[in-house]
């Protein structure tokens, strides 16, 4: 993906030196999440940073607890007295942290300096009081309207020391959402649901968007010109290109890996097919051909294999083929609807949607090498169109299970399920960004 400059704020806590250590592994069996206390942040100065250390404290406890790995301990169960308590360790009585089931303890203090706010971060062992980082606290800068990032920047390195890998927290969400009418607007958010805005919003429906491959831009299916009709939006400029234009359906882009092809659904055949085509348009090249419908393409993480929709034996299933169109193969052959394709990152599991016996929809995931099939939604409403972040660890859906269709989150393994989207309407295909490095 294209690599964006650092701020400096970022550059101070990612330079952390990595030592080697026992990572906590989710995909584990028997896994348990880790106990870990987050205390309020901590006002250092008085200098009227009370608002902007409750913000602190609600991103850091949201962001640890949608991780998937650490069990947040309720802050009523805290007996230490904060009034007593610093951030470094001689200031902390650690049998207080002990004596209510956490294993790490999360200090942060925050001071507003001028137009900036300061953040001092700790992460301590409470068996041990050890400082796990003493070399370097966690210490960012920055102005204040930056305070939700680089509180973002926090949770990313106190993941990033258990696991041995970032977290999702400077990844944003793409989707089409529809308000009061029959028009559909693409509009992103944060990875939490946090700063939503519409980007394209022309009074005609617009659908199915999804990312170019590093992030810069969103392919999209517009009927404002008839159509549907694929385009590109490049966000910097808000200069949007046409893409493909055929007779019939312009649809599903999904760029390779690399970013060299994009794949999408076209009709200019009449019948719906798979086509690879350069990323502005150009060479269009079809790889399916049989009479079914054959849509919505899905690439495997080494851009050697992409998955698909065909109903070919009679109902729509998940198919995988090379891609240049040869070794195509069946892997669902449960149920007569499984739709929605999305690939892991890590190349072990196909996301999909299916539509059982009562005619209500769930996710479910297929190995794409043995088959293996595991359920990750159920009895919550009808839930759709699952995508997987860009380490694989969470997957984000659409849901009705409180009326309209909303955005989800998850875990890879089904669990931590909660509500992100926080707006009025009908949300509908999520789709993950790359990683971030200057968070918009």
């Amino acid at each position: 993906m294209m690599r964006r400059l650092l701020p400096c704020w970022l550059l101070l806590l990612f330079a952390w030196p990595v030592a080697a250590r026992d990572y906590i592994n989710i995909d584990e069996p028997g896994f348990r999440p880790y106990p870990l206390a987050v205390p309020d942040c901590k006002d250092l100065t008085g200098q009227n940073s009370g608002p902007q250390a409750a913000l602190c404290t609600e991103v850091l406890r949201n962001d640890l607890e949608i991780a998937g790995m650490f069990k947040i301990l309720d802050p009523r169960s805290y007996i230490a007295d904060p009034r007593k308590e610093g951030l470094s360790g001689a200031s902390i009585n650690f049998a207080d942290w002990s004596n209510v089931g956490a294993a790490g303890l999360v200090k942060v203090g925050i001071a507003k300096v001028g137009e900036d706010v300061k953040l001092e971060g700790h992460l301590f062992d409470v068996a041990s009081g050890q400082d796990l980082v003493p070399k370097k606290p966690m210490t960012l800068s920055g102005p204040e309207k930056k305070l939700r990032h680089m509180v973002h920047a926090l949770a990313d390195a106190i993941v990033e020391y258990y696991t041995g890998t970032r977290g999702i927290f400077f990844t944003q969400i793409v989707f089409a959402k529809r308000t009061g009418n029959e028009a559909k607007s693409i509009c992103l958010m944060d990875f939490d649901g946090a700063n939503e805005r519409c980007v394209v919003q022309n009074g005609a429906i617009n659908l199915l968007p999804s990312w170019s491959y590093d992030g810069s831009g969103i392919y999209y299916s517009s009927y404002l010109h008839g159509g549907p009709h694929l385009y590109l939006l490049e966000l910097a400029s808000g200069k949007i290109t046409s893409i493909s234009r055929e007779t019939g359906l312009n649809t599903g882009a999904a760029p390779s890996p690399d970013g060299k092809l994009v794949a999408a659904t076209l009709s200019r055949d009449e019948n719906s097919e798979i086509y690879l085509m350069n990323p502005d348009g150009s060479g269009k090249r079809r790889l399916t051909r049989d009479w079914g419908a054959d849509t919505t393409p899905s690439w495997s993480p080494d851009g050697k294999r992409i998955a698909f929709v065909s109903d070919r034996a009679g109902s729509p299933q998940i198919y995988v083929m090379n891609a240049d169109g040869g070794g195509v193969r069946r892997l669902t052959f449960q149920g007569n609807y499984n739709t929605t394709p999305s690939w892991s990152p890590r190349g072990d599991w196909i996301l999909f949607t299916a539509r059982d016996e009562r005619r209500v929809f769930d996710i479910f995931k297929v190995n794409p090498d043995k088959g293996e099939i595991v359920r990750l939604t159920q009895d919550q409403g009808d839930n759709e169109q699952p995508c997987f972040s860009p380490d694989g660890s969470h997957v984000v859906f659409s849901s009705t299970r409180s009326g309209e269709s909303k955005l989800y989150l998850m875990n890879a393994d089904g669990t931590n399920q909660r509500l992100i989207s926080r707006g009025k309407g009908e949300y509908s295909t999520p789709r993950f960004s790359p990683w971030f490095d200057n968070p918009r």
